[in-house]
This record gives structure tokens, C-alpha cells and sequence, in this order.
């Protein structure tokens, strides 16, 4: 499948506009679920999602499949426009609450238990600042800037932090 998506991509970036709706098919409900997740409003998810493919369409030509597969580069996408949405409209961001966790993990098989269940055990290993880094990073949409403000830690400390934070969820998880 991830071939197939690069294809229509990179169509899509020649403006072929019957690869843009076989992309649409094909990816749409999970760009959705990535919307829905963020925004919790289906009225505004389907907004964001309006937009987002609006954004592919017009950028489908910076896709770079040496730096990842194509669905990623639309998830990021996605979740882009949707965090600046949830940014616009929200002013004050919701609380930290530990039954959101699982929604970091986008890249999970859907609907199952045992690997959600693991990203929790994960992300308890992390230790209790860093979890909350990692949270409202990549749950609540804080930017680096905002985080490093936030905890008062310097930007780089920050970076590093939430890149360490990651790449020890990956491996815990793997």
C-alpha cells in the first residue's frame, strides 16, 4: 500500500486530479481519525480535514519519498492544520490527563489493546517529567518553544528532551 501511496502522490503533484481522488479513498479516514483525535468535534475535524487535503494537493510536489512514506508526510500534514485549528479556536489548552496517552499512538495497529497498553507501560518509563514533555507535545500540540517557556529549560535542552523521549518510546515499543 505505501507504494501505491507514493504513486498517486506524487501524480497528485503533477495535478492529476483521479490520483487526488484514489488518495482521498484511501486515506481519508485515517487523516480523519488524526482530525477527530485532536479537535474532539466531527464538525471541525471534517474542516480540518478539508483543509489538509486542500494543503496536499497544493504541496503533493515537496512529498520526498527518500525522507519517509507518503502517508507520514500527510499524517504530518494533517495534524499540522488540525493543531493550528485546535490552537486558533482554543485559546487555553485542555489539561494533562493520562487516559489521552494513547492517542500517540497513531502509528499502532488500530483497535488493539496490547500495543496501546505497551505505549502506556512506555511512556511510564520515561519518568514523570518527561512523559508530560512528551504528552503535551505531541497530544496537546505545545510547540518546543512553548514547552521550554512553560518549564523554563532552555530551547535545546527541550529539543533534545522530547527527541530522546521519542526515540525511547520507538525502541520500548519495538
Amino acid at each position: 500500500m505505501h507504494k501505491s501511496l507514493e504513486a498517486l502522490l506524487q501524480r497528485v503533484a503533477k495535478k492529476d486530479r483521479a490520483a487526488f481522488r484514489d488518495l482521498y479513498a484511501a486515506t481519508s479516514s485515517r487523516l480523519f481519525a488524526v482530525c477527530l483525535n485532536l479537535l474532539r468535534d466531527r464538525p471541525r475535524a471534517e474542516e480540518a480535514l478539508q483543509e489538509a487535503f486542500a494543503r496536499i494537493w497544493e504541496r503533493a510536489a515537496s512529498f520526498d519519498a527518500g525522507k519517509g512514506a507518503a502517508l507520514a508526510w500527510m499524517t504530518v500534514v494533517t495534524r499540522r492544520i488540525a493543531l493550528n485549528e485546535l490552537r486558533r479556536r482554543d485559546s487555553a489548552h485542555a489539561s494533562l490527563e493520562e487516559e489521552e496517552a494513547p492517542e500517540i499512538a497513531a502509528d499502532l495497529p488500530e483497535h488493539d489493546p496490547l500495543a496501546k497498553g505497551r505505549l502506556i507501560e512506555c511512556l511510564e518509563k520515561l519518568g514523570e517529567e518527561r512523559r508530560q514533555w512528551v504528552l503535551l507535545a505531541y497530544i496537546h500540540g505545545y510547540s518546543h518553544e512553548e514547552l521550554a517557556k512553560r518549564f523554563q529549560r532552555p530551547l535545546g535542552t527541550m529539543k533534545s528532551a522530547l527527541f530522546r523521549g521519542l526515540a525511547d518510546l520507538r525502541r520500548c515499543i519495538s
